[in-house]
């Protein structure tokens, strides 16, 4: 009886010892890999690949601007275009025909024939245009002089002398007057009337003063050379109200009532 019993254990210890060889080796490798004694890998059962939940409309990833999120364009021009200013433009500075410079000036003309007994004028002043382009508007309003005299009366007489569009380039002008006639109240040497053929060469030294020579000769009543004249015009706030000292030249020589 007790050697049944020891057969039967013996053949109960081998069927299940075979048994524990016959095991899958898989099972024992993802036992290992994963840890988990069951053998159970884990994961989605169907193999497909975890999906992302879906992402909140009002949240941003990374720098990607939202409808909400401010972006940054830098320098980019607007729809309206980009201006830059002209580093050669300034405030007071025109073009075209619009008046750059105005004035009125004592002009006086110092003859070759008697240099201190200037004929006098009021000159009225307007340069227009571009730099390079400007022209000069001259009119000349001849002043009454007693005979020998300097300063007295100077009260406008005749009517003025008008020259357009002279070119000016530079701050220098030349033109030529044309026949002139000046009345003989405007005469302090002889008093007589004058007509003269006259051509100017004058140059602007600043804005208070312009000065030049005179060429020509006069006509009528005698033929007389008039090369080697002068003229200078100096600026005047109030025509009623001229200076003493009459500028005669370039280099500022200046003449009183004898």
């Amino acid at each position: 009886m007790d050697f049944r019993l020891l057969s039967l254990c013996t053949l109960v210890c081998m069927i299940l010892s075979a048994a524990c060889t016959d095991r899958d080796p898989l099972d024992s490798a993802t036992m290992a890999a994963t840890g988990d004694p069951s053998g159970d890998p884990g994961g989605d059962p169907t193999g497909e690949p975890p999906t992302d939940p879906p992402s909140d409309p009002g949240t941003t990833t990374g720098d990607v601007p939202t409808p909400t999120t401010a972006v940054d364009t830098g320098d980019l021009p607007t729809t309206g275009g980009s201006t830059s200013a002209d580093p050669t433009m300034t405030s007071g500075s025109t073009t075209g025909d619009a008046p750059v410079e105005s004035g009125q000036y004592l002009l006086a003309v110092s003859t070759s024939v008697a240099p201190e007994l200037p004929i006098q004028f009021i000159a009225t002043n307007t340069v227009s245009g571009a730099p390079g382009q400007q022209v000069l508007h001259l009119e000349l309003q001849p002043l009454a002089l007693d005979q020998g005299k300097v300063t007295t009366p100077r009260t406008p007489v005749g009517e003025p002398l008008v020259f357009e569009a002279i070119p000016v380039t530079d701050g220098i002008f030349k033109f030529d007057l044309g026949v002139v006639m000046i009345a003989g109240a405007a005469n302090p040497i002889t008093g007589g009337d004058i007509t003269a053929q006259l051509a100017m060469v004058g140059e602007f030294v600043d804005q208070d003063f312009f000065c030049g020579t005179v060429d020509g000769e006069v006509t009528a009543p005698l033929m007389t050379s008039l090369t080697g004249s002068t003229f200078a015009a100096v600026r005047v706030a109030d025509p009623s109200d001229l200076p003493v000292e009459v500028t005669l030249d370039c280099s500022g020589d200046t003449v009183l009532d004898p």
